[in-house]
């Protein structure tokens, strides 16, 4: 009687783990793709011809809507490393804004 006891639950068992349905595990809605940073340089146009300084590079960069601001002076070598949200300002030998641009 054990036996047939210990057959019957087996069967019981199997028969529920047959009728279980397993559903694919949900996965998490995806991440909106960041934007991409942005730097209007016409927008920063207002400097060119200024002294360089701490609140012309601010000025700049908050018209242009850049994460970040740079001055470039002529005689520099520069790293030409891209970043789209970096507002440059590339400077004469009189250390005024000569132009600007992205990158």
């Amino acid at each position: 009687m054990a036996g047939n006891l210990r057959t019957l639950a087996w069967l019981f068992a199997a028969a529920l783990a047959g009728c279980a349905s397993s559903s694919p595990p949900k996965s998490a809605p995806a991440a909106p793709a960041p934007l991409p940073p942005r730097c209007d340089p016409s927008a920063a146009q207002v400097v060119v011809g200024l002294p360089i300084d701490a609140g012309v590079i601010e000025k700049a960069r908050a018209a242009a809507g850049a994460d970040m601001a740079r001055a470039v002076r002529a005689d520099q070598v520069g790293v030409q490393d891209y970043r789209a949200g970096r507002l440059n300002l590339y400077l004469d030998a009189q250390r005024r804004v000569a132009r600007v641009g992205c990158g």
